[in-house]
């Protein structure tokens, strides 16, 4: 009987076999039962292609097995026992097989030829089982292409693959492995070059799943009412955004660009102590002490800045949206949100500029049904404009109102008694409707509306206002939409529905808002200043905030203003930089003050820009020192086109942005370039002060790792990153590293930062010593021989982590180290809810593990349930979807830092590894030693101390 495998469906021809290869070896065990032991090794029992051929060989290995020779007489006793003797042909049959072989000398050779002839019909199987998978279209194309690879990939694996084992056959490997152990020449895992956590580990396993958790974030986080900009204009605090898990904002890309990008994660961090920033410029913003902001020199956590330090700002968020108002709207409520009083039975306005008022009430007179009285008490005081109904157009709208009624309630055949019985109200009432004496309530309006199955704006096309005397007018009904009606001037803010206008509308908006509390002036000194002030200081934050969107910057402060014979806080915005405000000029204007804005623009037009404001920290002389080398300052600034040379004050003055593009210009220094032209402001720190304990969120970014929240840019692996390279150095194994959160770019600088012990913001950046080159060109040439392989493809399922690790294991020549996921929660499920995808993927991570015999390392998030206990340290149960990692992970390791939660602690600079799950050993904690700077773990002590 010769091999069952299917091949009708590739082709007809006689599938590849090598009869005489296999009676060759037959007769060589049959003549030599020692022989066996050179191929048991190589050759399986389903490679022989007779099936008769197969029954004698797994005799042979069964009489081994059991420690018995596997000679012409024991075979043939065996298979006699077993009922097979008469199916292979009886003891005539081996006797043939022994009289054709001269000698096992070359059996092994021969088993060679037998598995590859095998290998072959293996192949041919699987391509005709693969060619069934193509044409069967109900699969999903995924589950084809890792189906297919699988079974090919099967082929690939030369050693036998084993069912069930005999216990006796493992405890002899499993002697031998003790007795190597015990002499201290191997670890039964691999190394991870943590000596304490290898200790306790005895490495990390071939097989296993390993999860490493910790608090997402490292507690760099922002407090719930912290506003982003979001693409379609909108401000949202970072809380809503947390609650709809959806948005587009703006990061700062390493070209120093700001563009859109979309959070892979959002984070409810639990509530923690924050301190409120506020800048020069006036901006604030509320975080905990390990949330890095952005200087000059780099990435720098709150806990490392102090008053008088610059951090980055926006000097522009062009972010406009789509949406459109009338422009009477826009302009009514900028007037009322400046000089507009809100609080009173009806809509007022108090202005003295004739070209306003006019404006004002064309404007208001553009909503059906009301009209503008003016009142200035006998010319005693400036004027007042109350927008309330029209009692002449009230009474014709009604008119047209009830006669509309009658028609519709003839028209739908029924009488008007009983429409009044459907009502609820009494018949002579809706014949007072049908006379247009009166009109029913909001309510009893759009049930007549509903019962006569008509659109409101039949009856009144101009709203229900329109015909009653008791409803608030069009206007003050629109303003209560907007959620403005009733708010005093402390109150007052922008409506949502402005931040998402068109740019052209906006502008509109800030030329009427600053026509009502804005100025344009020449002061004393000569200098030119636009401004505006509020009472409000929610809303001066956002005139600020708007005003950035055009590349404004304007500086907000608190002020002392008279006020009826006393004095009263306000909020005072000052536009004194030169570029802004000609873009206001020609952007935005402010109508009715158009005689002081020309005076504005004849002073700036006669004056040379100078700055003290709009400055490059000075640090960055640091880096221009370095990039120039052994060139003097005077030969630099000479090629820099400078007309004074003899002295540019380097290290000791801020540059400007001009300065600082010429020289990087003449030094041919892009990473400079970028700097100058940056979308940043750098604005001064002048107050951290502590606001108690917050909600606070935060956002992962991919790439980047940074986004704009107020007006400020703040930032969003190491240990695992660690064992990675430790594992590719030391051991010299192939590592996969597949980052869903962080760039290839982004995890390299991480190495490289580690390696050369240099902050990663000062690679990046290029702030390199001249004696550091060569430490920086040795740390390179390190890293680039280490077997490290890096994936960061967004969103990747199992599935192809699975085809791509099988395809670096045959590339790399089998064996590999280690496969690290960063992380867990990042990756594709399988459309169910997420206990179930995490459950599945842990399981298809197991898999794989098992597989190709590598441990895999996944990152996982704790929960925030850590952060509502006094004892941070973490457990088991904080482990995020728990019970569905905790069932398939062999090892569980746990990170912890006490510096996080407490500046002060004696343990600075130590991390705890806790080990809360041990499948194979104890568990335990090892603590490692923490350098933040170079974001690399060491050990505490070298082995054996």
């Amino acid at each position: 009987m010769v091999q069952n495998l299917k091949f009708d469906a590739v082709s007809d021809r006689l599938p590849p076999q090598n009869i005489e290869a296999e009676e060759a070896i037959l007769g060589g065990i049959l003549l030599d039962p020692e022989a066996l032991s050179r191929v048991m090794e190589i050759l399986t029992p389903d490679a022989f292609y007779i099936g008769a051929h197969r029954d004698i060989y797994k005799g042979a290995l069964a009489l081994h097995a059991k420690g018995q020779p596997a000679d012409l007489m024991t075979i043939a006793v065996w298979l006699k026992d077993n009922g097979k003797l008469e199916q292979v042909g009886g003891q005539t049959r081996l006797a043939q097989l022994v009289d054709r072989t001269i000698s096992a000398a070359n059996i092994d050779q021969y088993a060679t030829l037998v598995m590859d002839k095998y290998t072959r019909r293996l192949l041919i199987q699987t391509g005709g089982e693969i060619s069934q998978l193509g044409y069967d279209t109900t699969l999903p194309i995924e589950n084809v292409m890792d189906q297919s690879e699988q079974r090919l990939f099967g082929i690939t694996q030369s050693r036998p693959q084993g069912g069930l084992t005999s216990t006796s056959d493992i405890l002899i490997e499993t002697f031998s492995e003790i007795e190597q152990r015990s002499l201290g020449v191997v670890l039964p895992g691999i190394p991870c070059g943590f000596y304490d956590l290898d200790a306790m580990t005895q490495g990390f396993q071939r097989s296993d799943l390993i999860i490493a958790a910790a608090r997402p974030s490292m507690g760099k986080c922002l407090s719930a009412d912290a506003e982003i900009v979001v693409a379609d204009g909108s401000l949202k605090t970072i809380g809503e955004i947390y609650q709809e898990k959806s948005a587009s904002l703006l990061s700062l890309g390493n070209d120093w660009r700001f563009r859109l990008t979309q959070p892979i994660a959002y984070v409810d961090d639990g509530h923690k102590p924050v301190f409120r920033v506020r800048t020069r410029s006036g901006r604030a913003i509320e975080t905990t002490l390990s949330h890095p902001y952005l200087t000059i020199q780099g990435w720098r956590p709150l806990a490392e800045l102090a008053v008088g330090q610059k951090i980055a700002v926006p000097r522009a968020l062009p972010v406009f949206g789509t949406e459109t108002l009338p422009e009477h709207q826009i302009k009514l409520l900028a007037y009322l949100i400046g000089d507009g009083c809100l609080t009173g039975t009806s809509p007022q306005f108090t202005n003295e500029n004739p070209a306003i008022q006019t404006d004002f009430t064309a404007a208001a007179l553009n909503f059906p049904g009301v009209k503008v009285r003016k009142e200035t008490s006998q010319d005693t005081r400036t004027p007042t404009f109350y927008v309330t109904s029209d009692s002449e157009d009230l009474q014709q709208a009604r008119q047209v109102f009830g006669q509309r009624l009658k028609e519709l309630i003839k028209a739908s055949g029924q009488p008007a008694r009983r429409l009044a019985q459907t009502l609820e109200v009494s018949p002579g009432l809706v014949t007072l409707w049908q006379q247009g004496v009166c009109a029913p309530s909001p309510v009893t309006f759009e049930r007549l509306c509903q019962l006569l199955q008509i659109l409101p704006e039949t009856l009144a096309p101009g709203g229900l206002a329109t015909v009653r005397w008791m409803s608030q007018n069009n206007l003050t009904l629109w303003l209560q939409e907007l959620g403005i009606w009733g708010k005093s001037a402390h109150q007052k803010t922008v409506p949502a529905a402005v931040f998402r206008l068109q740019k052209a509308l906006l502008a509109l908006f800030l030329n009427r808002l600053f026509s009502t509390d804005g100025w344009a002036t020449v002061l004393a000194s000569g200098q030119a200043q636009l401004g505006f002030a509020s009472v409000s200081e929610p809303l001066a934050r956002q005139v600020q905030h708007l005003l950035l969107r055009f590349g404004i910057l304007a500086q907000l402060r608190l002020r002392s203003v008279k006020y009826q014979g006393g004095r009263r806080p306000a909020w005072q915005l000052d536009i004194t930089d030169a570029p802004s405000i000609k873009t206001f000029v020609s952007e935005i204007g402010i109508f009715g003050k158009e005689a002081s804005l020309a005076k504005v623009e004849a002073v700036l037009a006669n004056r040379r820009y100078q700055t003290n404001r709009d400055l490059i920290p000075v640090e960055v002389w640091e880096t221009l020192r370095t990039a120039k080398g052994e060139e003097s300052w005077v030969s630099l600034a000479t090629r820099a086109g400078f007309q004074s040379t003899s002295n540019i004050h380097a290290g000791k003055r801020a540059p400007t942005r001009d300065r600082l593009f010429a020289l990087a210009t003449a030094l041919e220094h892009p990473e400079l370039q970028h700097i100058a032209t940056s979308d940043v402001y750098w604005d001064e720190i002048v107050a951290i002060e502590p606001q108690g304990i917050k909600q606070v969120y935060d956002l992962t970014i991919p790439d980047t790792h940074n986004f704009v929240a107020n007006d400020i840019c703040v930032h969003n692996t190491s240990f695992v990153l660690n064992i990675a390279r430790n594992i590719a150095a030391l051991q010299k194994l192939p590592v996969a590293i597949y980052s869903l959160e962080m760039s290839k770019v982004q995890l390299v600088y991480r190495l490289l930062s580690s390696e050369v012990e240099m902050e990663s913001s000062r690679l990046r950046t290029g702030r390199i010593a001249q004696n550091e080159w060569e430490k920086l060109g040795h740390a390179i040439s390190i890293l680039s021989q280490m077997p490290i392989f890096i994936d960061d493809t967004p969103s990747i399922s199992v599935t192809e982590i699975r085809s791509r690790c099988r395809r670096l294991q045959a590339e790399q020549g089998g064996a590999l180290g280690l496969i690290l996921i960063d992380y867990l929660q990042l990756m594709e499920g399988g459309g169910d809810n997420r206990v179930q995808e995490l459950s599945k993927m842990t399981r298809s991570l197991k898999g794989l593990a098992r597989e190709l015999n590598v441990p895999i390392i996944a990152l996982s998030q704790l929960s925030r349930g850590v952060e509502s206990r006094t004892n941070k340290r973490p457990m088991m149960s904080d482990l995020r979807e728990s019970g569905a990692i905790e069932q398939d992970a062999d090892l569980i390791m746990m990170l912890y830092r006490e510096e996080y939660y407490d500046p002060d602690t004696p343990d600075r600079g130590i991390a705890e590894i806790i080990i809360t799950k041990h499948r194979n050993g104890p568990t335990g904690t090892v603590k490692l030693l923490f350098e933040p700077q170079f974001t690399r773990f060491r050990n505490l002590a070298t082995p054996g101390m």
